[in-house]
């Protein structure tokens, strides 16, 4: 025996004293240790102290050796389609009979770890596992732990099955949930005990589903979604689909516009992923919203938006002769207006949320807010609302005073000639979107 096998082996008698060998017989006693102790029959007790071995989940002391193989393989990411996965597990022992212990648990005992679920059966050494355990084989959830038990002859080894499964709702609650799944192996032959070996595999929860679908934006015409992409590698497309009826089937992109709606109507939408064989894999949240009232409706306020996203506004505070520009949409009053039908309910007020002031045009000068003119003053701050086509909630805003003219957006609003080219510049479109807080 070499000095370093010395080190690792601490001789105490049951007492505690340290045992007393006559001097004539040391060498054949230390020669015999590992008989005697493995034999039980001295009164000796030797403890490992070499540290945990690599991941192949050894444990070790001179000549007794039990290694496993498989569990890295329990490492996987669970979805709505995959709940289950079931992988063999070999323990392999070496030239000394020793028992085993051999406990499947989590590092934390999170609440994930709760959900998951854990079953072992042992199968013939060469055999495979079935996709069911057989009926009667108890679970136990992760975080508890289950343990395993039995002795293997020398050069014996033994297999079991180890599945780890989760339930469909845990799939669909705990998306981007992750654990560490952990095995302990420790042996023991006589009075001997092993270090505990450390292995462990990750398991976490990816979503089939797309997620937080939601209505970013809406006219009385259409409705703009978005939504959370699935996880699940296997999704390749989305479908949309409105009260029931596919809308877009070859959707790839997280959002979509649904166009030629009916005004303050209730519609509701789910999105469904796809995969590359065209299964629908799971279901979006549910989204009901429903379209604005055909603009401009009376006793509503709105945000008057560009082709380019931004928003007229009044720069606080709304007075008269404040100059009309454009600038990022926010919930700020100066950026609110309601449209005022004259009798006809074709030519419209601008009027601003503070002080009720109205838009007017003068010339070629940018938009202002002024005071209501009398009669025979009003055509300049008179407006008509063209839509760029039948239904369309995108809009040209004509002067009335000289309905050639069109608003214009730059850095303020001005009056320049109507553009009647296909497309309309982008500049001179428009849309109404109801303020909604």
């Amino acid at each position: 025996m070499t000095s370093n096998r010395r080190r690792s082996l601490r001789l105490r008698s049951r007492s505690g004293r340290p045992a007393r060998w006559p001097a004539a017989r040391s060498a054949v006693a230390i020669a015999s240790l590992v008989f005697l102790t493995l034999a039980g029959t001295g009164v000796a007790q030797a403890v490992w102290t070499a540290a945990a071995v690599n991941p192949t989940a050894s444990v070790s002391s001179g000549a007794v050796t039990i290694t496993q193989d498989g569990f890295a393989a329990l490492a996987t990411d669970y979805t709505s389609l995959l709940l289950t996965t079931t992988k063999p597990i070999t323990l392999t022992n070496g030239t000394v009979p020793a028992a085993y212990d051999l406990k499947l648990g989590s590092v934390s005992a999170t609440a994930f770890a709760g959900e998951v679920s854990v079953r072992a059966w042992s199968i013939a050494a060469t055999g495979t596992c079935p996709t069911a355990p057989p009926s009667g084989t108890a679970s136990t959830p992760l975080a508890t732990g289950l343990t395993l038990s039995g002795d293997l002859a020398a050069r014996a080894s033994v297999r079991y099955c180890v599945q780890t499964s989760i339930a469909n709702t845990t799939a669909g609650t705990m998306a981007s949930t992750s654990l560490t799944a952990q095995l302990e192996l420790q042996a023991r032959t006589g009075n001997w005990t092993s270090p505990i070996s450390l292995v462990t595999a990750a398991q976490s929860v990816t979503t089939t589903a797309p997620r937080d679908l939601a209505a970013v934006r809406k006219t009385h015409s259409s409705i703009s979604l978005t939504w959370a992409a699935a996880q699940d590698r296997t999704v390749t497309r989305y479908e949309v689909w409105r009260n029931g009826t596919r809308v877009a089937n070859a959707q790839s992109a997280t959002t979509f516009t649904d166009t030629g709606l009916t005004a303050n109507t209730r519609y509701t939408y789910l999105i469904y992923a796809v995969d590359a064989n065209g299964n629908h894999l799971a279901a979006s949240n549910e989204l009901a919203v429903s379209t604005n009232k055909q603009p401009p409706a009376p006793g509503v306020w709105y945000h008057v938006v560009t082709a380019a996203g931004t928003c007229v506004d009044a720069a606080a505070p709304q007075q008269k002769g404040r100059v009309l520009a454009t600038k990022e949409c926010s919930t700020a009053s100066t950026s609110r207006f309601s449209f005022v039908a004259d009798r006809n309910g074709s030519e419209y007020e601008i009027v601003a949320a503070d002080e009720n002031l109205v838009w007017t045009a003068e010339g070629t000068s940018a938009l202002s807010l002024s005071t209501q003119s009398g009669p025979a003053d009003k055509a300049k701050q008179r407006f008509t609302l063209a839509p760029i086509s039948l239904g369309s909630a995108t809009f040209q805003i004509r002067s009335v005073k000289d309905d050639t003219k069109c608003l214009e957006s730059g850095n303020t609003l001005t009056l320049k000639t109507c553009d009647i080219t296909v497309p309309i510049q982008e500049n001179q479109l428009f849309t109404l979107d109801e303020v909604t807080s």
